[in-house]
């Protein structure tokens, strides 16, 4: 495709030109694609990545690269790739900007206050389109690859959170044109800003192990676990010894479940 092609269809409709971007594993094709695109709307277009696609993105690119994407971008497309960087690498980016009242406001942008629930939060959740297919999730899901107590967060094309993959919906699944979003359950996500102590009394903790963490645009910056939460407040009475035993036995049950799920779907695609 011509430059004027790319430039068009990524100035036209950046969300699906982001989609296709991201689907690609050839991260030097990626490079390519982007360097074809007009200056200054590099990050916008690897903000809306999936964060899993983004971090792979961004962690084989060099920091002058990079640093130049922040240095022409708004501060909320500069906050949406800084949010794919762990502290230690933002940190540094944002030192080295030359400007220094855009250094100044990146750096509030991105340093959640303390006791705020961005500060807990873990940033390898599983992300998935609603629009895939259900036959390739367990595919994403093994690529992607997150933490133990990852979510496998639903989103719509544009990042945002629609709930989290119903793995009993998911093993029981008979229709092959289902889709992802077709075995959501819906849950409302926690904002980064909140502070921490808000997800004392959320009754999601009853069915779940982790939360969804959303910026105000509701898309998808990481998650939290109960058990973060409450090692972060400090709770040491027996009622969050008890808890923290519970979730510990959810953590297992889970474990088995997708231990479950990649037998099921190795019986049903036998090679």
């Amino acid at each position: 495709m011509s430059k004027h092609l790319l430039s068009g269809f990524a100035r036209d409709d950046p969300e699906r030109f982001a989609q296709l971007l991201g689907s690609s594993t050839d991260t030097q094709e990626t490079v390519d694609i982007l360097t074809d695109i007009p200056d200054g709307m590099e990050a916008d277009v690897v903000g809306r990545l999936t964060p899993e696609a983004a971090r792979r993105l961004l962690n084989d690119l060099s920091d002058p690269v990079v640093i130049g994407w922040l240095s022409s971008c708004s501060p909320d497309t500069a906050r949406g790739v800084l949010t794919r960087i762990n502290r230690e690498r933002s940190a540094s980016l944002i030192s080295s900007i030359g400007d220094r009242s855009k250094r100044l406001g990146l750096k509030r942008l991105v340093e959640y206050p303390q006791g705020t629930i961005g500060e807990s939060m873990l940033v390898n959740a599983i992300a998935i389109r609603e629009s895939v297919a259900a036959s390739d999730i367990q595919t994403e899901i093994q690529r992607q690859y997150g933490e133990l107590d990852s979510p496998v967060v639903i989103v719509r094309d544009d990042n945002v959170v629609s709930g989290v993959l119903d793995p009993l919906k998911l093993m029981s699944n008979r229709d092959p044109d289902a889709l992802a979003g077709d075995l959501c359950v819906k849950v409302k996500p926690v904002y980064a800003e909140a502070p921490l102590s808000s997800l004392r009394d959320r009754e999601e903790w009853h069915r779940m192990t982790s939360l969804p963490v959303v910026d105000y645009d509701r898309r998808l910056l990481g998650f939290v676990t109960r058990l973060q939460f409450e090692n972060n407040l400090e709770t040491t009475d027996e009622q969050g010894i008890l808890l923290q035993s519970g979730i510990e036995l959810s953590r297992q049950f889970f474990g088995f479940m997708a231990y479950m799920l990649i037998l099921i779907f190795d019986r049903r695609n036998p090679e």
